[in-house]
Order: C-alpha cells, then structure tokens, then sequence
C-alpha cells in the first residue's frame, strides 16, 4: 500500500499535514512545501501578535510541524485509514483507494467500533 499526501490546495503531491484553530473550530490541512510555507508566512504576524494558550490537542513535532495526537505515527495512521478503507468497500461505500477519507465514512467506522455496536 502507497499512501500519497495530495495538496488540497491545488492537488499536486503533499508534503506535510498542517493543524490549526480558528474560532474554536480544528482544522487540517494537507500542503506542499511551497504552500505551507505560503501559509506560515500569511500567519506570521498574527502568531507574533497572539498569546500562547497552550497546545491543546494540536501538538508540534520540534520542527514547526504539527499533528493531531490520535495521528500518534504514520504507520499507525496508514494502517488506520486502510482498515477504514476495507471496512467501507464491505460495506458497499464508494472509497477512493487513496486520498482523505470522508468526514462520514471515518464517523461511520468508529460508531460500528465502538463497544456494544454491532459493525
């Protein structure tokens, strides 16, 4: 299995997964290095200007990345995703074979994983 990040931006290949919060909202975002590089730069002066909070559930890896902690490695992830993946195709869900996976279908697998449901 190939996992292969695509940048949501304009879907050329990814480099890297970026995390942020705005408004009490998580998002993430899957980016190149030319674009997350763009972003940190348009983010620049409103980090300088906030006040840290703390990390919350969005922590860094020492190197200005960050990553959501249930994203604890990547092999962990891949194989997550691809569980996820085999799970909806028995089921009869369109799954792309690559790619992020839909907000649903991820809700979907952890309801029928879930202790006392039925999968």
């Amino acid at each position: 299995m190939i996992h292969t990040l695509v940048d949501d931006l304009d879907g050329e290949p990814a480099d890297e997964s970026l995390a942020f919060e705005v408004d009490g909202v998580r998002y993430e975002i899957d980016l190149s290095t030319a674009n997350a590089q763009q972003l940190r730069e348009v983010l620049a002066p409103f980090v300088r200007a906030a006040r840290k909070v703390g990390r919350g559930a969005v922590a860094g890896d020492g190197r200005g990345r960050t990553y959501l902690p249930e994203r604890d490695s990547r092999r962990v992830s891949r194989a997550r995703n691809q569980a996820i993946r085999e799970w909806g195709q028995e089921r009869g869900f369109d799954v792309s074979p690559r790619g992020r996976l839909s907000r649903e279908l991820v809700a979907r697998y952890r309801a029928s994983a879930a202790p006392g449901k039925a999968s």
